[in-house]
């Protein structure tokens, strides 16, 4: 497990050290939100091998294994294809356009993982509804006694 932990440190990106450190970063606007996940490749499978990601976002992975043996990392109907190999980290990107349940894999090793693409609320069109107490009489059967 440490030496899980040491590598995640080893491959998460400078400007994140630096943020957590507390220096003083300047600050990047893109013009499509990135989202990036580090994904390490061990004899148990993919870690992690659940991930969310919206429609429209460009997704970046870092992709690296703790085996010594090489696998691979496969996004299906993504065209994307990168090399998990020990001690090296293969980088990949793609943008969704879809929402989804999309399955990464290798097909080698028989490992397997899901990245849900969500869409955003804001894109979502809002229910409309009518206010209660706006409404005109109800039309719910009331006894006799309690009409006016």
């Amino acid at each position: 497990m440490n030496k899980l932990i040491l590598l995640f440190l080893l491959i998460m990106p400078i400007s994140s050290m630096q943020a957590l450190a507390g220096a003083k970063t300047k600050v990047k606007y893109f013009e499509k939100p990135v989202r990036e996940f580090s994904v390490i490749l061990t004899n148990e499978g993919y870690y992690p091998n659940r991930m969310v990601a919206y429609v429209g976002e460009k997704v970046r992975f870092f992709v690296t294994s703790t085996k010594k043996a090489s696998d691979c990392f496969v996004l299906q109907d993504h065209k994307v294809f990168l090399s998990a190999k020990m001690g090296e980290i293969s980088e990949g990107e793609v943008v969704f356009k879809d929402s989804g349940k999309f399955k990464f894999y290798c097909p080698s090793s028989k490992h397997k993982g899901f990245i849900t693409v969500i869409e955003k609320a804001s894109d979502v069109e809002e229910q409309k509804r009518n206010i209660a107490s706006e409404e005109s009489r109800p039309s719910y059967w009331m006894p006799r006694d309690y009409d006016e």
